[in-house]
C-alpha cells in the first residue's frame, strides 16, 4: 500500500510537471495555425491585386449585404442572421475572396470559441479577422471612424491601389487583424486616429496578444501591454466607442493603420 501511494505521489507531481508544458504547447499550435490562417488572407488579398489591375479587394459594410458591389467578405455579426450565414463568407456572390478560400477554418482563430450562442442556440463561429478599414474601402465612409474634413471624407489615406501603398506605409500597414470574439462586427477593424478609443479590441487570447499580417505580405504576433486592452471590457461593443486615454496599444495600432493625407 505505502508502495502504492509513492507510485501515485510521484504519478502526480510528474502530471504537475508535465501541464504547464502542455498547456503551452497548445496555446502555440493555437497561434502557429492563427498565424497560417492570416498567411491564407494576406496571399489572397495581395493575389487579387495582382490579378485586378492593381485594384485592392473592397472592404467596408452594407446592410443588408451586397450582390451588386461585393466585398473580400461580408456581414455584421451585430445582426444575428449574418452572425450565421456562410454564404456571406463561401458564396462568391457575395465575397471577392470565395473562390480561393472555401473553407470556414481558414477565417476562425482556433482560440477563440468554436460557437457562438444565437437566439439560445449554439452556432459554428464564421469569422474572427477584420481587414483594416483604410484599405479598398467602398460605399459612404463610416463617420463614427473619424476624423472627417469639411466634405465629410476621412482626414486620414484610404488606400484603394496597391501601387499607392509603395510611397507611404507598405511594410508596416497591417492587413488583418484578429479581433476579440465579443468585439467582431463589420468585416473591417477600425482604428480610432484622433481619439483614444477602441472601435474594435484586438484579440488577446494568444498569450495577452494576437496575430496581425501585413501589407508586404508578412504576418506576426504582437504581446499587448495596457491592461484596458487585455480587459476589453465595453459595455455595449457594437457601440464601438470604448475610451481609453494614453492607452499605448492604440498608438501601436494608429502608426500601423494609415498617413494624413
Amino acid at each position: 500500500m505505502v508502495e502504492l501511494l509513492v507510485v501515485i505521489a510521484i504519478i502526480a507531481l510528474l502530471a504537475a510537471l508535465l501541464l504547464p508544458a502542455l498547456n503551452r504547447g497548445t496555446a502555440a499550435g493555437k497561434t502557429i495555425q492563427c498565424t497560417n490562417n492570416q498567411r491564407q488572407l494576406a496571399s489572397v488579398w495581395l493575389m487579387y491585386a495582382g490579378d485586378n489591375n492593381d485594384w485592392l479587394p473592397a472592404n467596408g459594410e452594407f446592410y443588408p449585404p451586397s450582390t451588386t458591389v461585393k466585398l473580400w467578405v461580408q456581414g455584421a455579426f451585430y445582426y444575428a442572421d449574418e452572425r450565421t450565414n456562410a454564404a456571406y463568407l463561401l458564396d462568391p456572390k457575395y465575397a471577392l475572396f470565395a473562390k480561393d478560400l472555401r473553407s470556414l477554418k481558414s477565417y476562425v482563430c482556433p482560440a477563440d470559441p468554436a460557437t457562438i450562442t444565437v437566439s439560445g442556440q449554439p452556432s459554428p463561429r464564421l469569422r474572427s479577422y477584420a481587414l483594416n478599414a483604410y484599405l479598398g474601402w467602398v460605399g459612404e465612409w463610416d463617420s463614427r471612424l473619424g476624423p472627417l474634413d469639411g466634405s465629410g471624407n476621412p482626414l486620414y489615406r484610404v488606400f484603394r491601389k496597391h501601387s499607392d501603398l509603395a510611397s507611404a506605409m507598405p511594410s508596416a500597414m497591417f492587413l488583418f487583424q484578429d479581433v476579440n470574439p465579443n468585439s467582431i462586427c463589420w468585416p473591417y477593424f477600425g482604428v480610432q486616429m484622433a481619439q483614444d478609443s477602441f472601435f474594435n479590441f484586438p484579440e488577446v487570447s494568444h498569450s495577452q496578444g494576437g496575430v496581425l499580417s501585413f501589407a508586404d505580405g508578412h504576418t506576426e504576433y504582437h504581446r499587448w501591454h495596457d491592461p484596458r486592452t487585455l480587459a476589453a471590457f465595453s459595455t455595449d461593443y457594437h457601440a464601438h466607442q470604448d475610451l481609453s486615454p494614453n492607452n499605448r496599444d492604440i498608438y501601436w495600432l494608429r502608426e500601423r493603420t494609415s498617413v494624413r493625407k
